[in-house]
């Protein structure tokens, strides 16, 4: 601390007053070193805490690879008995299974040439026009006498309608315009003309044309065409990528990946053993060094520490059979209190019944109808059998015109959805295709993309492409018969016996069902068909030991979850103490403060009673002395 001014350190008593203030004050800081401690004992305890929530972290993502069905159908290999001709690659959670085909034919980019050479790509072109036709649509370039082929390339090139070109040298002092597609597939085809003499005709070099599979054989043969050589729709889950044509049938197989499964589970207990060393740690008490951890005796860990090591160990309710609990398939606690992961065991079990494994690690939601999907279940307490039943079916905002008539003058009218509003017009004399284009045409212009027109029995239909009374569309008045304001409607029903709120084709349960979705896909005519009431069966659903412990560390790690609460409680306690510290820091000035103040006083008055003494021992010293008698 900086010395006052007023401070004259001992001259006048020739005392040390700054050492002795400061002995004084560091007896006064005492109480301030006594909280530093405490701090210090608490702020370790926080950071206890903060260790114990990046290892919850790790252990909850761990166990978040293996609760969900989808995680465990994940675990697959894809295989081709001709990687050469076909590669695959599992992108998503594909079934088991073999599908055989031959590869036909390889998509192609569609791809010409100008019969013309050049010899430099500053060779001039001459004057003309070069029109590209992409789509139905011409994109004209027109050149001049002075444009080169390198300049008419670059012009092509920044049309970016998906069709680029190149200078390509053919021998030595010769190039040709290629014009290549940027895309494969028989869509891929384009034409070009063009009347400058130097560019010459334009030869097809490559025929745009789709990948061409074959399935089976005979009359019951499947034809499958794609426009790329990447297909992703074809296996569910797969990915195949064609590099050849075969003669013989080439098959992919999709078998489960038991390594990745026991390395996920593996996974797993080592981050649970990881936590509970870390839980071990932080509450032990060694007596031979009389040390504790920073948590000992601290109830909220030890409850977490027992909790852990309690939730992989019961048997998980609604599973029959021999998989029903973590010991079952390998995964015991040694008398340590470590968990231990029977590889063998839990490899035995996998081959004896994967889909067993999986129900006892995974939640497992079960539709007994096809029409019935299961979005989400939001915990455990949704376990069991629920019936499904809907009185109405979803559907989507359409309208169905008039039978088509060609108008016999141009007629314009506006649909808007949203914000939305697309101008139309039908030409004089368009033919229906030609009239259903020019709306598809109008709504792609105005940014509509859930408005989508067709023809139907002679009529033109208007479709909203999703389902629900949120989505509609307004068509004005026109004379094909569609003017009005169409709007979808939602999904309602039942689900254990329980109203269920509907929007769109979204089944949500209510009350004790809150938090269970499911997608409905039956029709209104099924609806109708049933009398009004259709009964989708059942949806049966049963939590693993993956999905219920991710709920305990939802509590533990999660909003006001377990460790919030510990970290808050000390916090409380750290903010307390520096309340209190400032408080002393700001008694500790003014203490120093007073006693600099005193110790000043007493400076002062020494030195003037020095000061008299010193004048008064002059004055006495000048006194004649009387004569002696």
């Amino acid at each position: 601390m900086t010395l006052p001014l007023f401070s004259i350190g001992g001259l006048a008593s020739g005392l040390d007053t700054n050492n002795i203030v400061s002995q004084l004050i560091q007896i006064e800081r005492i109480p301030i070193n006594q909280l530093e401690y405490r701090k210090a004992f608490y702020q370790e305890r926080q950071q206890a805490w903060d260790s114990i929530a990046t290892r919850i972290s790790a252990l909850r993502e761990q166990e978040q690879k293996l609760d969900t069905a989808d995680d465990w159908k994940a675990f697959s290999l894809a295989s081709s008995s001709n990687p050469d001709a076909v590669g695959v690659t599992v992108t998503g959670t594909p079934a088991t299974g073999t599908t055989s085909f031959t590869v036909d034919q390889l998509a192609a980019a569609h791809q010409v040439a100008a019969t013309g050479t050049f010899a430099a790509s500053t060779d001039l072109v001459g004057a003309g026009t070069f029109t590209l036709t992409v789509g139905g649509t011409n994109y004209d370039i027109t050149t001049t006498s002075t444009t080169t082929i390198g300049e008419l390339v670059d012009q092509i090139n920044g049309l970016d309608v998906g069709v680029s070109a190149t200078l390509l040298q053919v021998t030595s002092g010769q190039n040709r315009l290629v014009l290549t597609s940027e895309t494969t597939g028989q869509a891929s085809a384009f034409t070009v003309t063009a009347d400058q003499a130097s560019l010459g005709t334009f030869d097809v070099v490559q025929q745009g044309q789709d990948a061409q599979l074959t399935i089976g054989s005979g009359a019951g043969a499947i034809t499958v065409n794609r426009s790329s050589n990447v297909i992703g729709d074809l296996i569910a889950g797969v990915e195949l990528t064609l590099s050849a044509t075969t003669t013989a049938p080439v098959t992919v197989g999709v078998e489960r990946d038991l390594d990745a499964a026991v390395e996920a589970v593996r996974g797993l207990v080592d981050e649970l053993n990881s936590t509970l060393s870390l839980l071990d740690d932080l509450t032990a008490y060694n007596v031979e060094t009389n040390q504790s951890g920073p948590l000992t005796g601290d109830s909220s860990a030890r409850d977490l520490e027992l909790s852990l090591r309690s939730k992989l160990t019961g048997v998980v309710p609604g599973l029959s059979g021999t998989y029903t609990f973590a010991s079952s398939v390998g995964i015991s606690i040694d008398r340590t209190g470590t968990f231990v992961f029977d590889e063998t065991k839990f490899r035995a079990a996998l081959d004896d019944d994967f889909d067993a494994v999986s129900a006892l690690f995974a939640r497992i939601a079960s539709p007994t109808d096809s029409r019935v999907a299961v979005v989400s279940v939001a915990d455990s307490s949704l376990d069991g059998t629920h019936a499904v039943q809907i009185t109405q079916a979803a559907t989507l905002a359409s309208v169905t015109g008039s039978s088509y008539v060609a108008p016999t003058a141009d007629e314009t009218f506006d649909i808007t959805s949203g914000t939305k509003t697309a101008t139309v017009t039908i030409l004089a004399g368009s033919d229906l295709t030609t009239a259903v284009q020019a709306i598809n045409d109008a709504l792609a212009a105005a940014g509509i993309t859930t408005v989508v027109a067709s023809s139907s029995g002679g009529a033109i239909k208007l479709d909203e492409t999703r389902y629900g009374s949120a989505f509609s569309f307004t068509v004005a008045a026109n004379s094909f018969g569609l003017a009005g304001t169409f709007t979808g409607t939602d999904v309602a029903g039942t689900i254990g016996g329980i109203a269920a709120t509907g929007t769109g084709r979204a089944l949500r349960g209510t009350g004790t069902l809150d938090g269970l979705t499911l997608t409905i896909s039956a029709t209104a005519a099924e609806v109708s068909a049933a009398g009004g009431t259709l009964d989708l069966g059942t949806v049966s659903i049963t939590s693993g030991l993956a999905p219920r412990f991710d709920e305990y560390l939802e509590t533990v790690e999660g909003l006001d979850g377990m460790i919030d609460r510990a970290r808050d409680r000390w916090a409380a306690q750290i903010d307390l103490i520096d309340d209190r510290i400032e408080a002393l820091e700001d008694r500790i000035v003014r203490r120093e403060e007073i006693l600099r103040r005193q110790f000043t006083a007493l400076e002062t008055a020494l030195s003037r009673l020095t000061a008299m003494s010193q004048s008064l021992g002059a004055a006495l010293s000048g006194l004649t002395q009387p004569p002696q008698q």
